[in-house]
């Protein structure tokens, strides 16, 4: 094996390492934070539990509001942590399955990258339906979460009405504190940071390297996320200070 290829394989080794460390570390957030989603999720009534989902499930926008018993609000509530506990060993899979043909493959990586900058057809199809491939398990995995752990309790609970249109802000406000907002943001700062400059680094050392073009593409991600953490504390410290509003105002806007 040269040294190029070794270097490559150290490379995206490296980076799919560090993904599955942040696939661990959403599944390990994602059991702390569970209790928190679930006080967001589920509302106390005097009949039971309200819970919003969409109907008919997977295919429509539109939700309501369902009103769910003690056994069917533990049941749901198990079939959540039963997909919040996969989701993320989902992820660590598809990370594993890119990387094995990649090593196997890994003489003829230099020239697959050379045939995408250049346009062949065949090369972008190819990464189309691998795109394809990743996105259908991604879906059809959802699928049949969805309907061996969701619907069956829906369909047996009660449609009291139409529900208000969810806000991923309010969310990810609602299960995370603020301290962990700040943290993250700080984490996302200096991992662009890092990126930025290592990239730039790899691009004066070797200008026609992949290593310059992938660091910043991953610096772009990393601030895509802090920009994100930045909004999502925004909106908490607004709604904090905002005590006639209630705990979380009077709007699911974002």
């Amino acid at each position: 094996m040269t040294s190029v290829p070794l270097r490559l394989l150290v490379y995206w080794l490296g980076i799919a390492i560090f993904l599955g460390w942040i696939a661990w570390r959403l599944w390990r957030k994602g059991q702390m934070r569970f209790s928190a989603l679930e006080a967001a999720l589920f509302k106390r009534t005097p009949e039971g539990w309200t819970f919003d989902a969409p109907y008919p499930p997977g295919f429509s926008r539109r939700r309501w509001t369902y009103l769910l018993t003690d056994t069917q609000k533990e049941r749901l509530t198990e079939g959540l942590r039963l997909w919040m506990r996969t989701t993320p060993l989902l992820i660590i899979a598809l990370i594993i399955l890119e990387v094995i043909p990649l090593a196997i493959w890994l003489a003829k990586l230099p020239d697959f990258v050379r045939w995408v900058r250049a346009g062949s057809p065949e090369v972008w199809l190819l990464l189309c339906l691998v795109l394809v491939l990743v996105c259908g398990t991604i879906a059809s995995a959802t699928l049949v979460a969805q309907k061996r752990l969701f619907d069956p309790v829906l369909r047996g609970a009660r449609r009291i009405g139409p529900a208000a249109s969810v806000s991923l802000i309010r969310l990810t406000a609602e299960t995370t504190s603020v301290r962990e907002l700040r943290s993250r943001i700080i984490w996302d700062a200096l991992a662009l940071l890092a990126s930025v400059t290592v990239a730039c680094v790899a691009a004066y050392l070797l200008p026609s390297s992949l290593e310059a073009e992938v660091l910043l593409l991953m610096a772009v991600v990393f601030g895509l996320s802090a920009i994100w953490y930045v909004k999502v504390l925004v909106f908490k410290l607004r709604v904090q200070r905002s005590p006639s509003s209630g705990p979380w105002g009077s709007s699911g806007s974002g």
